[in-house]
């Protein structure tokens, strides 16, 4: 029995010609989808490993903490230095 034969005995409504194209379309374009969500989980993947070498709040505090000691003390020892007189 040929499958044009089966479908339209198969008691599931009359055979569509143009159903075996959709179907091939459709698994085309679900190829295409999975292959873009695999490219978009790479890139993720890639993205969770660059994130996470970023420093944490401890981290930030840190570097903050350093710019303003270090400003700080610049401050006060231009405050310790004799003016330069002209």
């Amino acid at each position: 029995m040929r499958d044009a034969e089966r479908l339209q005995t198969g008691g599931g409504g009359p055979y569509d010609p143009g159903m075996e194209q959709r179907v091939a379309n459709l698994e085309n374009r679900m190829n295409r989808v999975e292959a873009k969500l695999d490219a978009i989980n790479e890139r993720t993947a890639r993205m969770d490993g660059e994130i996470s070498r970023l420093p944490g709040y401890g981290g930030i505090a840190l570097v903050v903490g350093l710019i303003v000691g270090l400003s700080t003390a610049a401050q006060i020892a231009a405050s310790l230095l004799p003016a330069a007189t002209p």
